[in-house]
């Protein structure tokens, strides 16, 4: 505090605010020293909340279908189906849960939402991510087995909204740990 004290007194000092908050006079006063600490503090303390909030305001998934290393195919299924991505690489914020499939923004914002998927058994693939039971975009391939789609956008979600990858009826999926994925990050909160 000595040395800081020191250092202030023998630079220019912060006084008083103006249009970038801050104006220099070049003779130290004990009360010109007292309002530039009281000006340092609200500044240490208005950076450290803003790091604490940002801290809070990290939100992250990526998961992939399924967590075994063998080529494993879902469907074709008789009704659409909320497929279950149950490999969980990252779950910053515990927002998605893989016993239901969905995703739930803990906070208003923009997300960015990406779904990749490839082609199983039935030879084409149509699945799309729902928003509230809404289809937001989706993946759509006939090549045939082991083709691959992937789409993705920016959504601005509201706190609780509910997103989840639907397999349409007759389609197939396959996945090997990590080639058919459902990930999303916080871009920013509003």
């Amino acid at each position: 505090m000595l040395v800081v004290c020191g250092v202030i007194i023998r630079a220019q000092i912060l006084v008083a605010e103006t249009e970038d908050g801050l104006t220099y006079l070049e003779k130290p006063t004990e009360d010109n020293v007292r309002v530039l600490l009281q000006q340092l503090t609200a500044r240490v303390e208005k950076l450290e909340k803003d790091n604490e909030d940002r801290g809070k305001s990290q939100v992250a998934f990526s998961a992939s279908l399924v967590t075994t290393e063998q080529w494993t195919h879902q469907g074709p299924f008789n009704t659409d189906t909320t497929l279950l991505f149950k490999k969980v690489t990252t779950n910053i914020g515990n927002a998605y849960n893989p016993l239901t499939g969905i995703f739930t923004p803990p906070m208003k914002g923009l997300y960015y939402i990406r779904f990749t998927g490839c082609v199983g058994d039935s030879g084409s693939l149509n699945a799309a991510l729902r928003k509230n039971g809404l289809s937001m975009f989706a993946i759509y391939d006939t090549r045939g087995t082991h083709g691959c789609g992937s789409n993705g956008m920016t959504l601005v979600l509201e706190k609780g909204d509910l997103l989840w990858v639907t397999l349409w009826t007759q389609q197939s999926i396959f996945d090997q740990t990590r080639l058919s994925t459902f990930s999303g990050f916080l871009v920013f909160p509003m």
